[in-house]
């Protein structure tokens, strides 16, 4: 068909008359709503396919709309219209999977893969099923009710956890829906956020269960010995579950002195293609990258290892998957600790699991003497009130530090393999003789504990200024004996 003339737009066949694709209908943009809407383009603009006779009329119709919404003065730009009609379409499952693949960090770098796996799972399993199918504009406060409903939870807490971390990505996806803009004006997908009630974190606190080093050595017996390391690795060193299994042959210096390890990377699981699968990724944090001298005892361990598990290529990791000999995956690990906790058959570590071991060895460290320095990089923290749990009253704390793990770890060592017939494996480690007759008890110290109370009750600046002035020793003394939220503030301003 011919263009045809008209009072108000135009409609014309494309991209020609012999040939015709689409109509396209058009209209200048109304000069009085430049100031309204600026930006706009010369003329508001909408195609019709295919060319037919009805096409024809639905131009039309679309015209006599457009000027009748401009002669009534409610008139808004078209392309903020149609945007808004189809996202109003738009179902929670399709805008929330779009999130999780674009969602970045407050610093701006984008999630881990490992991250997006656990979001898309929490949408596949918890979410979906109860909001997918529902456009996001349709959401409403209700709805989140019955999901929150709708998720498991026992009378003794289980599904707790779970239900807390998949509500926090459910605020932050309608969050988003409703603060960021659409266009120029700040349209936003929804007005509101429906998520309108507040959930307190869980109470998932549970007793972490310290091995001594007596302990550690049995049940490192009690593992396959080519995963017997790591239960040393992890409750020595204090190294991740991940951590152990992302080591390799090149991040071991044993002919240095001190000996050195160093942790570059961590095994994860990631999901492709439908299934999971073991891979080698970046270390937890930034801080998680870190070199750690080996206490000595270890060193001819470690070597050991590496003669009978670990090839002599720089990138052989240390611990392998049997099968596949690749990247072990982290549940296997894990099974082969629980069964060997049970071997050992100590009713002292009942319940303990692989990550407990990393427990034991800040702990440890934390008697040993170590400050709360030493601990963020022994643990690579990044958070300082994660480590003052393990902080303990130290004095000459670097001087002390790697002799008290020397000579604890080789005395354990000796009496497992009872060649020091005096030593007895039930002695407690924190009993063991290092010589060092600096450490006092702090608590019987009554003029430390009458410090202690007069710089709780100061200012952060003046706390700060009186344990400046005090040596060493009675200022570690002071700091272990403050309260905690206290000793955290004041530690996080001298440490600056």
């Amino acid at each position: 068909m011919a263009r045809r003339r008209r009072a108000f737009g135009s409609i014309n066949a494309k991209p020609n008359k012999a040939a015709p694709k689409y109509l396209e209908a058009t209209y200048p943009t109304p000069a009085r709503y430049a100031a309204d809407y600026p930006g706009q383009p010369k003329d508001q603009t909408e195609t019709f396919r295919p060319v037919t006779s009805d096409a024809w009329m639905r131009a039309e119709a679309w015209l006599a709309a457009e000027k009748k919404l401009i002669d009534n003065g409610t008139w808004t730009p078209w392309r903020s219209r149609k945007d808004r009609r189809r996202q109003s379409s738009v179902t929670f499952a399709q805008y929330a999977a779009e999130y999780v693949e674009t969602r970045r960090k407050a610093d701006g770098s984008p999630l881990r893969e490992t991250t997006k796996d656990k979001y898309r799972q929490y949408l596949r399993d918890h979410l979906n099923p109860i909001l997918g199918d529902k456009a996001m504009t349709a959401i409403r406060p209700d709805d989140i009710r019955r999901w929150y409903d709708s998720m498991p939870v026992s009378k003794d807490g289980a599904g707790e956890s779970i239900r807390c971390k998949v509500y926090r990505l459910l605020n932050g996806i309608m969050n988003e829906a409703a603060t960021k803009p659409l266009d120029a004006q700040g349209n936003t997908l929804i007005p509101a956020n429906p998520v309108q009630f507040r959930v307190p974190p869980p109470d998932v606190s549970r007793d972490y269960v310290i091995a001594t080093r007596t302990q550690l050595l049995a049940l490192a017996d009690a593992m396959p010995d080519y995963t017997a390391l790591a239960v040393l690795l992890a409750g020595v060193m204090g190294l991740r579950e991940g951590e152990c299994l992302g080591l390799m042959r090149r991040d071991v210096e044993l002919d240095t002195t001190p000996a050195m390890l160093h942790v570059r990377s961590g095994a994860k699981v990631v999901e492709r293609d439908g299934s999971t699968t073991p891979v080698l990724g970046d270390p937890k944090t930034k801080r998680s990258r870190r070199d750690l001298e080996i206490p000595a005892p270890l060193v001819p361990v470690i070597r050991d290892h590496l003669a009978a598990h670990v090839d002599d290529r720089p990138t052989a990791l240390l611990f392998t998957a049997r099968r596949t000999r690749g990247v072990m995956r982290g549940g296997t690990l894990r099974k082969q600790f629980d069964r060997a906790v049970r071997q050992v058959g100590d009713p002292t570590l009942d319940g303990m699991t692989f990550h407990d071991l990393r427990h034991s060895a800040l702990t440890h460290y934390a008697q040993d003497g170590a400050t709360v320095g030493q601990l963020m990089k022994a643990g690579g923290h990044t958070n300082l009130s994660t480590v003052a749990v393990y902080q303990q009253s130290s004095a000459d704390a670097d001087r002390r530090l790697g002799a008290n793990v020397d000579a604890e770890l080789a005395s354990a060592m000796a009496a497992h393999d009872d060649t020091r017939p005096s030593a007895s494996a039930d002695t407690p480690h924190d009993d063991v003789d290092t010589g060092d007759t600096t450490r006092t008890n702090p608590a019987a110290d009554g003029d430390v504990a009458g410090l202690v109370g007069v710089l709780a009750a100061m200012t952060l600046d003046a706390r700060v200024t009186v344990l400046r002035g005090l040596d060493t020793g009675r200022r570690s003394q002071v700091l272990a004996l403050l309260p905690q939220a206290v000793q955290v503030e004041t530690l996080t301003e001298l440490l600056k």
